[in-house]
């Protein structure tokens, strides 16, 4: 099976300063389901330095491989932390 052929379409939330990310959405044909609304609350509320500029929350799609190494392969997921 050829896994690059295989298109996984995920939103991620990632905290620049932890590295954290979260899994908000998947792509379910044209149409993005939202995944992981429960911990979404807990996620927003364990950031820290709201007050600095370097910690806004970034967003990406697992399928934009630059985004995929620069934040979620060396991150840790905030659900399996």
């Amino acid at each position: 099976m050829n896994l690059t052929k295989i298109k996984v379409n995920r939103k991620y939330l990632v905290d620049p300063i932890t590295r954290e990310y979260l899994c908000v959405a998947l792509k379910k044909g044209k149409d993005w389901e939202p995944n992981n609304q429960k911990s979404l609350p807990g996620f927003m509320d364990s950031r820290t330095n709201l007050d600095n500029p370097e910690s806004e929350l970034v967003t990406g799609e697992f399928n934009d491989n630059s985004f995929y190494e620069k934040w979620i392969r060396n991150g840790t997921n905030y659900i399996l932390r």
